[in-house]
């Protein structure tokens, strides 16, 4: 073996696929042939470095290249060093946008010999000829000189050359396009070539169908805006509504670019849509070059939710100019627009992004090291990044790991709460183990506090059914049947319960005048594409 290409991933998932490296592994097989043996490696966080090691040495390479992220540094450089220390001949590399960004910093450590900066694709066809004549590694990087590919069309694809299977992976990643139009200063997209380039449509149609008959059950889509080429998008989503239905698909996209039409299609296939909101206060974007018009944003994910699309929002704690107050009302206005779940992270001063050259004039304390995260600004003292960082883990558990969205305005209404002090009273409540169990606990005990008990049993029933519903067909989506029966204890008829609410009957006050007593435990199927009710026990 000449070459082990190295993807660590955070661990085993759908989203575990080494795309990367078995892009390079594609480009370097049509350049060199036979001429070079290329074998492209999985590894994961919870392996020693030393398993790793032994994993890549299996197959005594030349050559190591590594797929660096912010995820992976710390185990790919220890990894690195122990190589280094059994094999002193091997020519250890690094690329992806970790090394990108600090190519310095990578190569200080003398166990890493090169970096290959931006795209990888033409650098290592150039790195690998050199070394294949034996030049110092060392010395041939100064001579790299990295530019984006100028056209996608002249790559091969590592599908439809057997390079990568995707039978071998529970999903996949797609890639359409390179570049982002945007220029947010967090992300390290923003240090890119300007503009977006595009796969055929005939690759993509091609890698759809072969998708599709390896029986793939999900892609991520890796197009950081896909809609902003709208009548591209509808492409796209009207190809796989026609040769991929039964696949479910990620994207990532931003709202100023959905229409009536996008909407409908995003609800006609299998899929579930990001949309980066980061905050809902213009003035606090405007300092990372993002705007927002809140109405606007709502009207168009208003297109979303009336067409029946599944949608989820991220957010981020931390930003220059934003404190406590104004991250609470952000999620708050999130909420408020019903997302299928919410995903909220700690400002990450990235090396290599515009906000990484800015932070000091706005105020920005963060760590030197990965992963990055800000440690104190102006308006987010330490002690209320800390207090952000409990309502995010809060809203994480009860919101979105408890499939919460069916049942959370209901409740939360009822509670007169806002959504963030809702979050900040579920962190302070104590209790472990099942999320339902959890949810039911402190929901109840809300009710019981404001004297609303027969409210609260209600909402327990509430949050039981559509529970245990999710989980059942959680599982029917993975094809993987439950260990058990799905049953929980009910104080009403759960189908009366949904007769009401299909009626329009949604305060809690009126449905639990309306519904008698009925306590028992119940058993759920799921059927025709439903949960569905058993008798009684």
């Amino acid at each position: 073996m000449d070459l082990v290409l190295v993807a660590i991933h955070l661990e085993a998932s759908a989203r575990a696929v080494p795309l990367g490296p078995a892009m390079l592994a594609s480009v370097l097989r049509r350049s060199f042939g036979a001429e070079v043996a290329v074998r492209v490696l999985d590894l994961y966080l919870d392996q020693t470095p030393e398993a790793c090691a032994d994993r890549i040495l299996e197959d005594a390479p030349r050559w190591v290249g590594f797929s660096m992220y912010l995820w992976n540094r710390d185990l790919t450089m220890a990894v690195a060093r122990v190589l280094r220390a059994r094999r002193p001949d091997l020519v250890i590399f690094a690329g992806g946008s970790e090394a990108t960004a600090d190519p310095e910093g990578v190569l200080g450590d003398p166990s890493m010999d090169l970096v290959l900066p931006g795209e990888g694709e033409d650098l290592i066809v150039e790195a690998v000829k050199h070394l294949l004549r034996g030049q110092d590694p060392r010395a041939l990087q100064a001579t790299l000189r990295p530019a984006p590919v100028a056209d996608l069309a002249a790559l091969p694809s590592p599908y439809l050359d057997g390079t990568l299977d995707p039978s071998a992976y529970p999903g996949q990643l797609w890639e359409l396009s390179r570049g982002c139009p945007f220029k947010c200063d967090f992300c390290f997209e923003s240090r890119g070539g300007t503009g977006t380039r595009r796969v055929p449509m005939e690759r993509v149609e091609a890698e759809l169908r072969l998708f599709e008959a390896k029986g793939v059950s999900q892609i991520f889509v890796l197009d950081p805006t896909f809609n902003f080429d709208r009548a591209r998008a509808k492409e796209v989503l009207r190809l796989i509504a026609a040769e991929a239905p039964a696949i479910h698909f990620f994207f990532e996209i931003r709202t100023e670019f959905i229409d009536r039409e996008l909407a409908r299609l995003f609800a006609s296939i299998r899929c579930t849509l990001q949309i980066g909101l980061q905050s809902a206060h213009d003035a606090v974007l405007r300092n990372i070059n993002r705007r927002i018009d809140p109405d606007e944003f709502e009207s168009r994910v208003l297109l979303l939710h009336r067409a029946g699309a599944t949608y989820g929002f991220d957010l981020i704690y931390g930003l220059p100019g934003d404190d406590l107050e104004g991250f609470k009302a952000s999620l708050d206005y999130a909420l408020g627009l019903a997302p299928n779940h919410l995903d909220i992270f700690c400002l990450a001063v990235l090396p290599g992004t515009r906000l990484f050259e800015t932070a000091a004039s706005f105020g920005l304390e963060h760590q030197a090291a990965n992963p990055y995260l800000v440690t104190a600004s102006p308006g987010f003292p330490p002690e209320d990044l800390a207090q952000a960082a409990r309502i995010a883990r809060a809203c994480d558990t009860f919101y979105n790991d408890g499939k919460a969205v069916p049942w959370f305005a209901i409740v939360q209404g009822a509670l007169g709460l806002e959504p963030s002090e809702l979050f900040r009273r579920f962190a302070d409540h104590p209790g472990s183990g099942d999320v339902i169990g959890l949810q039911r606990d402190f929901i109840t005990a809300q009710f019981e506090a404001l004297g609303l008990e027969a409210q609260g049993s209600v909402a327990a029933d509430l949050i039981t059914w559509f529970g245990l519903s999710a989980r059942l067909a959680d599982a029917e989506a993975r094809r993987e049947p439950l260990a058990g029966p799905c049953s929980g204890f009910f104080a009403h008829d759960p189908a009366l319960l949904l007769d009401q609410l299909a009626a329009g009957i949604t305060e809690l006050e009126d449905l639990s005048f309306v519904l008698p007593a009925d306590p028992g435990e119940r058993i759920l199927h799921f059927r025709d594409g439903e949960a569905c009710l058993a008798e009684p026990r």
